[in-house]
This record gives C-alpha cells, sequence and structure tokens, in this order.
C-alpha cells in the first residue's frame, strides 16, 4: 500500500504552470508611444499604478481577443485584414515609409530579435518584448487556429508571436490615428478596471 499512496500523491499534487513565451515585435517608436499612453493614463488618474506597463497593455489586448474567440465569433477576415494591413511592420527590412529593404539587406523576412540594421539611414529599429501567456490560453489560440485550418481552404497561418504583435501594432496605430474622445475614455477606464482586478 505504500507505494500506492506515493503514485497517488504524484497525481494529487498540483502540476505548476508552465508559461509560454511569446515574442511581441515591433518598431521602437511604436513602444515608445505605448509608454507616452502608459504615462497619460498615470497622470490623468494622478496615481503611480505599479504594474501598468506594456506588457500588462499587450496581455489586455490579448484578453480581449481571447473574449471574442470564446464568444465564438469568426475571427477569420479579421486577421486577414490585420495581417495585410499591418504585416509590413514585422518586417525589419522596410525602411519608416514601408519601402522593402530586403535585397539591400538580404536578411530574411521575419525575425524575432533586435533589429541590427538600425545604423542604415531610414530604416526602424526594431524591438521584442517576452510576454509570458498562461497554457491553457496557449492552448485555446492552437485550437482556435487548427480549427481555421479544418474550416476555411487557405490556412491563416499564423503564430501566437505574430498574432500579439499585430494586435499591438493596430491598438498603437489607432492610438497614433487619433481616438474619438469618448473613445479614449472607455479604453482607459477598461484598462483601468482590468489594473485594479488584477
Amino acid at each position: 500500500m505504500l507505494t500506492l499512496k506515493s503514485w497517488t500523491s504524484l497525481f494529487n499534487r498540483e502540476t505548476p504552470d508552465f508559461y509560454k513565451t511569446v515574442k511581441v515585435r515591433a518598431p521602437r517608436d511604436f513602444f515608445n508611444r505605448a509608454e507616452v499612453f502608459i504615462e497619460d493614463i498615470q497622470y490623468t488618474t494622478n496615481e503611480e499604478l505599479l504594474g501598468m506597463n506594456i506588457t500588462f497593455l499587450v496581455k489586455l489586448l490579448f484578453e480581449n481577443f481571447l473574449d471574442h474567440v470564446r464568444q465564438g465569433k469568426d475571427l477569420y477576415d479579421y486577421l486577414l485584414d490585420l495581417r495585410e494591413t499591418f504585416s509590413h511592420f514585422l518586417n525589419m527590412n522596410t525602411d519608416v515609409f514601408g519601402n522593402n529593404l530586403r535585397d539591400m539587406n538580404r536578411v530574411a523576412k521575419f525575425q524575432w530579435s533586435l533589429s541590427n540594421v538600425s545604423s542604415m539611414t531610414g530604416v526602424r529599429d526594431y524591438l521584442t518584448l517576452n510576454v509570458d501567456i498562461h497554457p491553457r490560453d496557449v492552448n485555446r489560440i492552437a485550437v482556435f487556429f487548427d480549427d481555421w485550418d479544418c474550416k476555411y481552404e487557405i490556412p491563416l497561418d499564423m503564430d501566437l508571436n505574430e498574432l500579439l504583435s499585430l494586435l499591438f501594432i493596430e491598438f498603437i496605430t489607432e492610438l497614433r490615428n487619433g481616438l474619438a474622445e469618448e473613445t479614449k475614455k472607455e479604453i482607459i477606464a477598461s484598462i483601468l478596471k482590468k489594473w485594479e482586478e488584477r
């Protein structure tokens, strides 16, 4: 019975959660804009808001996306449009105008590392932010993408790194384009609510 007890204790132990590190990649100026947005929130609330940072913001964007997934919304067209509109930002071989510099640099299209071509005139400097995602959320997105591969003839062929990067880039682009005051207030209120709940 001693052996049986030791085996059952193995099954009763809580297994530790091994978070997946996702790499969010974007031009440096997008990260700078995100920091300014967070500073603006802190300024308007007149509080320090410890723990509110770019990682927190990215996780909120991802949670918002997951809410839509869980509600069963068909996001295939949205993600195709997202990729078509913003994927040029993921290519480290574009200048500030989005012109392709691949032939000049001879570097692969999509890399998850800091740009080594930032010294070139007109070339964007890229950063990569590591964000830890809970295994259940990673699994949910994997199933979501697998379901699409079965449902649609053209597979999306997107991974979690690209998804989070595109969500972040889209959000910052919307900020830069200027949100309506009411929309901005709603977003800030939502962010503050999530920050208080954490």
